[in-house]
């Protein structure tokens, strides 16, 4: 599901207190090795989202019908929103009632990470939107999948007290894994570009499941239970004041920044315009728009998480974020210039890595059921594929109906509206 600020937010295991599922009593666990090979495998499946998503899928469908762009990659976002959902949800019930003597993680991120690099290799030799979709929203599952098996190995693998630190640690494949599959999307076009993202993919999780080996999982207990009884528990916590109104923060936050995010080539060719970009080129220009906001966020986020550690002012935190994006988004109205969204990119990185910091804290904190966190921490997480649901449709529409700078005011208005939402916290200060 993915847009590679969305995948900043799970780091669900951090609230995880059991005790490691698939390990026998008294086995040492090496945490500096497991994440050694684990961080690698995050980075590649960030770079593959983001490098796919913001360049290559878009570049195709402009190729094949530059007047009906925006329509068409508004189209296949949605089916990849919920393809995404559905991948994410699987790799996680399905990984979780897996039996095996290579354990329960390994064997499905193996398998989904050759899925993943068939898929991608056959979509850089589309040419017909139908095709296109199809592959796309294959490739969007599988994906997911992975990134539900993979989330999971930190609370399976990581003793309690080390929890936190792996979180953070793995928290950071997000933004250096959109610096990089960005970059190799830029550069290396069109099939190459799937082609080296894939083989990233399938490297670093080789690498991972063979030398930082899972053990047999046996164990019973879990099984799969999917259906509308489950899903009907699941939504209890909505009843919790707080717990709808971060659900609802962000969901409004991810649709702002994805409203603008997935039209971001489209709107350096098109609104800033080709001749006044490096090289002539959208493609290259949107690796270095998101390079630089990476370039910020990562930096922000340590800044940030620092004095957040010595206050418990977490709304304080989303003002400031609210703010600095609401300004970010105006910029590119007031100079539609090159400038203009480099400055975009550096205050849009600010705000991105203000509210980063705090984000897993502050969904902490409204968790109504501490016997459910990790089903409840899962429906906030969620907040991001429902505004993936939502953003391409309201994006390419704002862009159809009224052009580029009611997009980038459209977003403006979303973050200020986060940020009054603050404000109706009751429990977080």
């Amino acid at each position: 599901m993915k847009d590679g600020m969305k995948r900043f937010e799970d780091l669900s295991p951090a609230l995880d207190d059991r005790a490691p599922a698939s390990l026998t009593p008294g086995e040492p666990i090496a945490v500096a090795r497991l994440l050694a090979f684990l961080l690698p495998a995050a980075f590649a499946l960030y770079a593959n989202f983001q490098g796919v998503q913001l360049i290559l899928v878009p570049a195709q469908v402009e190729a094949i019908d530059p007047t009906r762009k925006i329509g068409s990659l508004a189209l296949l976002t949605v089916l990849c929103a919920i393809a995404g959902v559905a991948g994410l949800m699987a790799g996680g019930a399905v990984t979780d009632a897996t039996r095996s003597r290579w354990g329960r993680r390994a064997p499905w991120l193996a398998t989904m990470a050759a899925a993943s690099a068939t898929i991608s290799l056959a979509l850089g030799f589309q040419r017909r939107l139908a095709s296109i979709a199809a592959l796309y929203a294959a490739l969007w599952f599988t994906l997911n999948f992975f990134q539900g098996a993979m989330l999971a190995v930190v609370p399976d693998r990581v003793p309690l007290e080390k929890r936190s630190l792996a979180s953070s640690i793995i928290g950071v494949g997000a933004p250096i894994g959109v610096l990089i599959g960005v970059n190799i999307a830029a550069w290396a076009t069109g099939e190459a570009g799937y082609a080296i993202l894939a083989a990233m993919l399938l490297a670093t999780t080789a690498a991972f499941v063979f030398f930082a080996r899972e053990g047999a999982y046996r164990a019973a207990g879990a099984s799969l239970r999917f259906g509308w009884r489950a899903a009907l528990r699941s939504l209890v916590a909505f009843r919790a004041h707080d717990f709808a109104v971060v659900f609802a923060l962000r969901t409004t936050m991810f649709v702002a920044q994805f409203s603008i995010n997935n039209y971001l080539l489209y709107i350096l060719q098109d609104h800033i315009g080709a001749s006044r970009l490096p090289a002539g080129s959208g493609q290259i220009a949107a690796g270095a728009v998101s390079s630089l906001r990476i370039l910020v966020t990562v930096p922000t986020i340590f800044a940030a998480g620092w004095l957040a550690g010595r206050t418990a002012r977490r709304k304080l935190f989303v003002q400031a974020y609210a703010l600095a994006m609401a300004a970010a988004s105006l910029v590119p109205i007031a100079a539609s210039t090159w400038s203009g969204m480099l400055i975009f990119a550096t205050l849009s990185g600010l705000a991105i890595g203000v509210y980063s910091a705090i984000d897993l804290d502050l969904m902490s904190h409204v968790l109504p059921d501490k016997n459910a966190a990790g089903r409840d921490l899962a429906m906030l997480v969620m907040a991001g594929a429902a505004a993936q649901l939502l953003a391409p449709a309201i994006g390419g529409g704002l862009i159809k109906l009224l052009g580029y700078d009611a997009l980038f005011l459209f977003g403006a208005l979303g973050a200020l509206a986060v940020g009054g939402s603050a404000f109706l916290l009751r429990s977080v200060r």
